[in-house]
């Protein structure tokens, strides 16, 4: 339906009124004449960029890195938001019932969400019908909708077809690049001027064209989400669509122009205007590194459904040859996972390794090395990886979780930078779980198993054992009225395990079944706990070889009695003139196990706990269930911590504690089960064992300014006074991006944790570790990390870079040298690698190389935003 309100007829029509009003009765009854035709204004694409930044209203100014913002105007009434219908309004006009009708001075068109003003407009009626058909708009044609805008000399409205066409244009448009789209304007905010803070493409087009107002099609055209008085980069097109509702852009003949200098050309790209998905290729991969050599990828993206994609990437690696890559993503209401198949067939350079390597290690003796060699020898010249993670949940007491990583030979980790092995060298963990999660009892079952690498050219990495499987029964039983707390954890494992390279002794193998019931008493009150408890581990082997049919068992049953109590203090102080409250946390445990010779039942799984502050207060000095040490031992330690009284955030934390010993240890990690642990001297005559005090644990952390921190962990032996174990890092950071971090760690081994025998010095650890991702300038950061570690000193690793990140596009320099190992003849070998990252928001990103890992490394997972808008 149409309406004209305000059309202001004047009391004397000019005669110059009349013929005009006659020559557009003759138009509407005749083949309409287009006015645009006989525009003789210049076009858009001689302006100025200054003449542009005023049209499209851009506002200069130092408060963001894009150097200032697009200033939406503001509305003029309720009528953009009327559905259905078209409203036009003029200060003076012309109304005719069957032929033109002419509106001048300050004509506005609503409808559905679209404003469009200009100075004159030609109002055309169906002959037949006499219904308004057509618009024409002549003089400063302005189509606006909330965060849009189109700037024409002249324009025309098929009001039959719904279509609009403009010529002559300027136009912006509010997208998002990869980022979540914003929320539209609501009503009231169109009442008033807007800042336009997305990200917006802005160009110029000979003609627009409409036919949905999320849809636009510009023909000879230009697009580009840089600040119209810079202008860094544009792409020139024979045509330009821009569609809302897919979220995806096309351009055709497209020619990519940097500062004016064109640099690229195809004819045809699409590419993503917000966070949609849709299938297409992906920007190429270009890369070097010293392993891969020259490296060129193109990957393709496959949207299969909206809970599910694929993405699909050919590898050209200049000195290996094609490699396949394969990423399939799923999300369902039960679960959610990642699938990743890689394949490699006939790399050509790791024939020649394996040629190289079977000549250079052909004299040794060692039977090791000769079995890791046949190994080599019978590798397959196709290198190939599966990785798959789930984590699925059935209920709210059933989930699943599968951890499942596999590779086709021991030195594909070596060779390809797959983030499998980020916290396990050469160690992929193939795991399998479900749990149950009820009110008093939880279950799990597991199936574990580990793929040990053993690269011949690296020191031999153990193989691990297999749990197949491994069934957790555990139940909780509290009686409040008694304060007394039943509980019980029951563990059954089978474990099996493949020998070492060139190991000719067989493991043993067999079921582990554990059941350790046990009894605890609660008091509590707000300056004091107590908690005794008492429990009963009763453990059955079944114990044999790969080679024997009979199994022979062993036992073990032990009482497990400790108590555990604490003090609370707490007290205001005030530090620097700043209220600060002060708590002082003494705390006591106590731990008796009877001894009970051990040394014949199997290692399967344990191990000796690294001494930490926490680990004064546990039961166990092992991990795992094979051995339980004995203890007659009191643990004593203490924590103070500070925190501001006006927030109630902790500003500090500082513990110290001690185990004191009253008798001996006599168990140790050793068995006459398994070679790999055997027990050469009599436990009694253990030096590790027969001290009275444990090394002191101490812990600090604290804030030292809204800036700066400090997090320091020390293990001081008291026996030989020197420092066990130490890690120190201190850390700045600020609100500008600006952030480094210094760590220094440091582990002892000179002397045996097992059997207190002095070992060489020269296997002490010290390493340093400095990061840094530090902003020099309003869009320049520095990136780098740099570990070294200084026993032996070599060189570790080293990855440096230089980020420019601005409005409309960003850059990262990037190169890195890591150390992969140590050759026969003492020589050092490292991995070189170069990246470069190119990034156009709003048009996509073009990287050369896969450095994502190594930034987060650097920056953290949750600050890497290259080349993000926001």
């Amino acid at each position: 339906m149409l309406f004209v309100k305000k059309i202001l007829l004047p009391l004397m029509v000019t005669a110059s009124h009349l013929l005009c009003a006659f020559f557009s009765v003759a138009f509407a009854s005749d083949t309409l004449i287009n006015p645009c035709t006989a525009s003789n204004d210049p076009p858009v694409m001689s302006l100025s960029h200054i003449t542009i930044a005023n049209e499209l209203g851009w506002i200069q100014t130092n408060n963001n890195r894009c150097g200032g913002f697009y200033l939406e105007p503001a509305f003029i009434d309720n009528s953009l938001f009327v559905e259905n219908k078209l409203i036009i309004t003029s200060n003076t006009g012309i109304y005719s019932s069957h032929g033109t009708s002419i509106s001048e001075g300050k004509v506005t068109i609503s409808q559905n969400g679209q404003q469009i003003t200009a100075n004159k407009a030609y109002l055309y009626r169906d002959p037949i019908t006499e219904k308004y058909n057509a618009i024409d708009l002549i003089g400063n044609v302005e189509l606006r909708q909330p965060n849009d805008l189109v700037r024409a000399k002249c324009g025309h409205i098929n009001l039959k077809a719904k279509t609009k066409s403009l010529n002559n244009i300027l136009y912006r448009t509010a997208i998002y690049g990869n980022a979540t789209p914003k929320p539209a304007l609501n009503i009231t905010e169109t009442f008033h001027e807007n800042d336009v803070i997305q990200l917006s493409a802005w160009g110029r087009a000979k003609e627009y064209k409409q036919d949905d107002p999320k849809i636009s099609h510009f023909i000879q055209a230009s697009y580009s989400t840089c600040p119209p008085l810079t202008n860094t980069w544009n792409v020139k097109a024979t045509s330009i669509d821009l569609d809302k509702n897919t979220g995806r852009g096309a351009a055709w003949n497209a020619r990519l122009y940097l500062k004016g200098v064109p640099v690229f050309y195809t004819p045809y790209f699409n590419f993503p205007i917000d966070s949609r998905r849709k299938t297409g290729f992906l920007m190429p991969i270009f890369g070097s590194s010293s392993t891969n050599g020259p490296t060129i990828g193109t990957p393709f993206y496959m949207n299969l459904a909206p809970n599910y994609d694929d993405t699909l990437t050919p590898l050209l690696l200049g000195k290996r040859g094609l490699q396949l890559n394969n990423s399939f993503r799923y999300l369902s209401p039960l679960s959610l996972g990642t699938l990743k198949v890689a394949a490699l067939p006939n790399d050509k350079l790791f024939s020649d390794f394996q040629q190289n390597t079977i000549q250079e290690y052909s004299n040794s003796t060692d039977p090791t090395t000769q079995s890791e060699l046949n190994t080599l020898k019978k590798a397959s010249t196709t290198r190939s990886l599966v990785s798959w993670q789930d984590e699925t949940r059935f209920n709210k007491h059933w989930d699943s979780h599968i951890d499942y990583n596999w590779v086709s030979d021991d030195y594909y980790l070596k060779d390809f930078n797959s983030g499998l092995h980020a916290f396990s060298p050469n160690q992929l963990l193939q795991q399998a779980d479900t749990n149950y999660k009820g009110e008093y009892w939880q279950f799990t079952g597991r199936l574990q198993s580990y793929q040990t690498l053993h690269p011949v050219d690296q020191p031999l990495l153990s193989n691990q054992y297999s749990r197949l499987p491994q069934l957790i029964l555990t139940g909780d039983y509290p009686d409040d009225k008694t304060k007394l707390d039943y509980f019980i954890a029951n563990d059954l494992t089978y474990f099996t395990i493949q020998n070492d390279p060139g190991e000719p002794a067989k493991m043993p193998i067999g079921t582990r079944a554990n059941i350790q019931p046990g009894i605890s008493w609660s008091y509590y009150r707000p300056d004091f706990y107590f908690t005794p408890r008492l429990q009963f581990a009763l453990t059955q082997y079944q114990i044999g070889d790969v080679t024997q049919d009979n199994f022979k068992e062993q036992s073990r049953s032990l009482p497990i009695f400790d108590i555990n109590s604490g003090l609370y203090f707490d007290r205001f102080i005030t530090l620097f003139q700043h209220p600060l409250r002060q708590t002082l946390e003494p705390r006591m445990y106590y731990t008796y196990i009877p001894y009970r010779l051990q040394d014949d039942l199997p290692i399967f799984d344990t191990t000796l706990n690294t001494l930490t502050y926490d680990q004064l207060f546990t039961y166990n000095r092992f991990s795992g269930l094979d051995r339980i040490g004995d203890a007659n031992q009191i643990a004593l330690g203490v924590t103070t911590s500070i925190y501001d009284q006006e927030t109630g955030f902790s500003k500090g934390k500082a513990s110290l504690g001690q185990i004191v010993y009253f008798k001996d240890r006599q168990v140790t990690l050793c068995s006459n089960e398994n070679p790999n642990f055997p027990c050469t001297s009599s436990t009694e005559d253990n030096p590790a064992n027969d001290v009275n005090r444990s090394p002191l644990s101490g812990v600090l952390t604290y804030t030292l300014t809204q800036n700066w921190s400090i997090n320091s962990n020390t293990i001081w032996n008291s026996k030989t006074n020197k420092v066990d174990n130490e890690t120190f890092s201190v850390a700045y950071s600020n609100e500008i991006k600006r952030s480094a971090t210094l760590s220094y760690s440091y582990v002892r081994t000179d002397e045996d944790p097992i059997t207190g025998a002095p070992a060489p010095s020269a296997s002490n650890l010290a390493v340093t570790d400095f990061t840094t991702s530090w902003l020099l300038a309003r869009d320049w950061t520095l990136i780098g990390r740099w570990t070294e570690n200084w026993n032996p000193t070599h060189f570790q690793n080293l990855f440096y870079g230089l980020q420019y990140d601005s409005c409309c596009w960003a850059v990262r320099f990037m190169a890195g040298r890591a150390f992969t190992n140590v050759t026969l003849d003492n020589t050092f070998q490292y991995n070189t690698q170069f990246y470069v990252q190119f990034a156009l928001k709003g048009l996509g990103n073009i990287g050369t190389g896969n450095p994502s890992a190594v930034i987060s490394s650097v920056m953290g997972s949750n600050q890497n935003t290259f080349g993000q808008d926001f």
